[in-house]
């Protein structure tokens, strides 16, 4: 198990076209990117609100 080549990834891109059809990909596509900026958005608040620890101990 390894990287995707690219006859991988044209197989898989011909399936999708296949079982979506032509018409659904744009739709498909744009509730992927929703998703995706959804889940990078969570990360982003969830590390505001929890600051990462200094690794140095503290001078009292």
């Amino acid at each position: 198990m390894g990287r995707l080549g690219t006859w991988e990834i044209i197989i898989i891109v011909i399936l999708v076209a296949v079982i979506f059809g032509g018409r659904r990909l744009p739709d498909l596509g744009r509730y992927l990117g929703k998703g995706l900026a959804n889940f990078r958005s969570s990360f982003k608040e969830d590390d505001r609100k929890n600051p990462p620890e200094d690794d140095q101990p503290k001078s009292e």
